[in-house]
């Protein structure tokens, strides 16, 4: 059925008008009407590729026992993927393997404890996460007890206050309500924002420790049944992470350069790493402490909005008789590890010195097994690579290099990306196409996606030839616009924090997008229960999830390696980036009005500076400049296409003006870059944004000038 069902869509696209409706494919329109149905065919056989037993294999392979960064299991999953990449490649010219060694600057687990200390009792908290029958991994973490990467030791004691998610918001109710934090223990659930923001922010007001837990309302017995009996969050089902933050992404000593052995580092002392003690845990143990506290009650103005799911009375302080002591020990220390980097060289007829590359990744390490965070990804990007490695094999080479990765230590602050990142920033700059990541991809069958704006376009297409997982008979765009009930249009946000996305993106300034499918009912996430029983229960063990994410991601990766005029929307990204001036106008004319001698008119100039842009910036033919180009006879042809290509390029690196963003200098792209606030969130625009935020509207008025000068420069190929 599926081979049935890519045979007819592609006798349909490929008998697409050069000029057609936004129902039609506009990228098929990037190869000229006699080499289209020559690409289809490539593709097809590209997109039926992925099998279930082959997903299921590797699966198996990678995510069968823990394996957190630098760790012997790390080491082991790191060498099955480089041998299943050399198999792959055996035999092609240009297919070549590189270990990636890194030393990252990671935290190791030593000791903890919690106690809740009351006048008449002190109580021993039971931090562990509990076996489970037929599920053997669960017994077999990696780490004695759960933990938070980077949380300072020590040994504290403290009255508890409750900061709901601990979020800014959250911490700005809690200084306006006049509560105190000095020397308090800060209880607060996950959700909201970057774990390492909660730490951070109650930190800054004096906290002396954070104890994080997961609440059953977000992901527990509320939502459904838990493990083992259905999939969501028990009792003790615990949440790791890492609280990194810093200005920059990647190696906390090494900002700007690769970590190699002999790097030269940054004292720890001088980077701001948590300084004080924290501890993750289960809903269980976290109920033992809120259901003791007997302080404050939450005011009117938050009582359910703050109130979880644990069956208790939430109160916003636990009173002067309740006291939690939180003892933790904790190494810091340099940790060998490796990214892996499978590439297949393209055969281009465009100029050799440009070397354009396709990159599609995932980060290998995980928290223990991992099934779910990130190997359902991580498998993806194995089967696209065999999937292309296959076709070389027969003859049949993507135009442009096509890259596979798989990032090494990314759960500590996504680190292995952001240091390769940092090695070739130069080349990615310069010949980076884009990049598909696809961390933790394979979670359901419901299709979503973030995108760089160049990208959108692309991802909805090919969204159109590949099968929906469960229901070959329709498309992944039918079902994806079905449910997003947009009268045949699907909605792509842009993409913000928490992947490797992030230094390709705000950093080398590489369109990239985050691919992802959702639906199934449970988490486990970071937790020791994410294992192949968990997934297979929860996900399914039929694998048409992570069929649906590796089709989604090698048509995606072949129309941008292949075509012979790059299907990059640079049209687009103009008309989003004036969307996003007008809904930032409001607020930044108000900001400018408080300057002394401050002109609001700023941003309308620049406002209409990008719409007028929007306008003039349109194709004459349908979504591409260039497309003219693709008309003529083959002798003009490339000479033409090799200019609308160079320009795309340079439009698509036209948020990249020169320094990068004021006070987070590693972020190089302002277009986009994560929230400073949140983590995982964006910010569009954020030179604009940054200054709104900050309430300094001498920056705003540097910003504007940045923005001015991006919006002169036209995405429309020179003639």
């Amino acid at each position: 059925m599926i081979a049935a069902f890519l045979a007819g869509s592609a006798m349909v696209l490929a008998s697409a008008d050069v000029r057609p409706s936004t129902q039609d494919a506009p990228t098929l329109l990037c190869w000229p009407s006699d080499e289209r149905a020559q690409y289809l065919a490539y593709e097809q056989r590209l997109i039926a590729s992925p099998t279930r037993q082959r997903l299921l294999d590797m699966h198996i392979a990678l995510a069968s026992e823990p394996h957190v960064a630098g760790t012997p299991g790390d080491w082991k999953v790191i060498e099955t993927i480089a041998q299943a990449f050399r198999e792959y490649g055996e035999g092609i010219d240009g297919w070549t393997v590189e270990v990636e060694e890194f030393w990252a600057y990671l935290s190791r687990p030593i000791a903890a404890s919690v106690q809740v200390i009351t006048p008449l009792e002190t109580i021993p908290l039971d931090l562990k996460e509990k076996p489970v029958w037929g599920d053997p991994v669960v017994s077999a973490a990696a780490e004695p007890f759960p933990y938070l990467a980077y949380a300072a030791s020590g040994d504290v004691d403290g009255e508890v206050v409750y900061a709901n998610y601990g979020t800014k918001a959250d911490f700005d109710r809690l200084r306006s309500w006049g509560v105190d934090l000095s020397g308090k223990v800060v209880i607060c659930r996950y959700g909201g924002n970057y774990r390492g923001f909660k730490v951070k922010f109650a930190q800054e007001a004096g906290a002396a420790a954070v104890i994080m837990f997961t609440d059953p309302a977000d992901s527990g017995f509320v939502r459904g049944e838990v493990y083992p009996e259905g999939g969501w969050s028990n009792e003790c089902c615990t949440q790791r992470g890492s609280l990194l933050v810093t200005g920059w992404q990647g190696d906390p000593l090494t900002p700007g350069v690769f970590a190699d052995k002999n790097a030269a580092r940054l004292n720890p002392e001088d980077v701001s790493l948590p300084r004080i003690p924290a501890q993750p845990m289960g809903y269980g143990p976290a109920g033992e402490i809120l259901r003791r506290m007997a302080g404050d009650n939450l005011p009117p103005e938050v009582a359910e909005s703050w109130k979880g799911g644990i069956s208790t009375t939430y109160r916003l302080t636990g009173g002067p008789n309740l006291r939690v002591r939180l003892k933790v020990e904790q190494k810091r220390e340099l940790v060998r590890t490796a990214n892996v980097i499978a590439t297949l060289r393209g055969g281009s007829t465009e100029p050799a010195e440009t070397d354009r590359r396709v990159i599609i990744g995932c980060h290998h390490d995980a928290w223990n097994a991992g099934a779910a965070d990130p190997t359902c990804g991580t498998i993806a990007v194995m089967e696209a690579a065999r999937a292309f490695a296959d076709q070389a094999r027969q003859g049949h080479r993507p135009r442009r290099t096509v890259v596979f990765a798989a990032w090494g230590a990314e759960e500590h602050g996504i680190i292995g990306s952001c240091e390769h990142v940092e090695r070739h920033r130069d080349l990615l700059t310069a010949a980076g196409v884009a990049y598909i990541n696809l961390d933790m991809a394979s979670m359901g069958t419901q299709f979503g996606a973030s995108a760089s704006p160049e990208l959108k376009t692309v991802i909805a297409d090919v969204a159109r030839v590949v099968p929906q997982a469960r229901i070959n008979s329709i498309s992944v765009f039918d079902d994806w616009s079905r449910r997003a009930n947009a009268g045949g249009t699907v909605t792509i946000g842009d993409v913000g924090g928490g992947s490797d996305h992030v230094g390709f993106l705000m950093h080398a300034g590489v369109p990239s997008a985050s691919f992802g499918s959702g639906g199934s009912k449970g988490n486990s996430y970071h937790s020791a229960y994410d294992t192949l029983p968990w997934y297979w229960k929860v996900v399914g063990d039929d694998y048409e999830s992570a069929m649906m994410i590796s089709r989604m991601a090698i048509g995606v990766a072949a129309r941008l390696a292949d075509a012979p005029l790059l299907p990059l929307d640079t049209p687009r990204a103009t008309r989003e980036f004036a969307g996003h001036v007008r809904s930032l106008a409001p607020a930044a004319r108000e900001l400018a009005a408080t300057r002394p001698l401050g002109d609001p008119a700023e941003i309308d100039a620049l406002l209409t500076l990008a719409e007028s842009r929007a306008v003039q910036d349109v194709p004459r033919l349908g979504h591409f400049p260039g497309q003219q180009a693709l008309l003529l006879n083959k002798a003009d042809r490339q000479r033409l296409l090799n200019l609308a290509n160079q320009q795309a390029m340079t439009s698509s690196r036209r948020w990249l003006p020169g320094p990068g963003i004021p006070g987070r200098p590693w972020f190089r792209n302002w277009y986009v870059s994560t929230d400073e606030n949140s983590g995982y969130a964006n910010w569009i625009l954020p030179g604009i944004r940054r200054a709104i935020e900050t309430r300094d509207p001498a920056a705003l008025s540097e910003a504007l000038k940045v923005y001015r000068e991006i919006a002169g420069r036209s995405s429309r190929p020179s003639s």
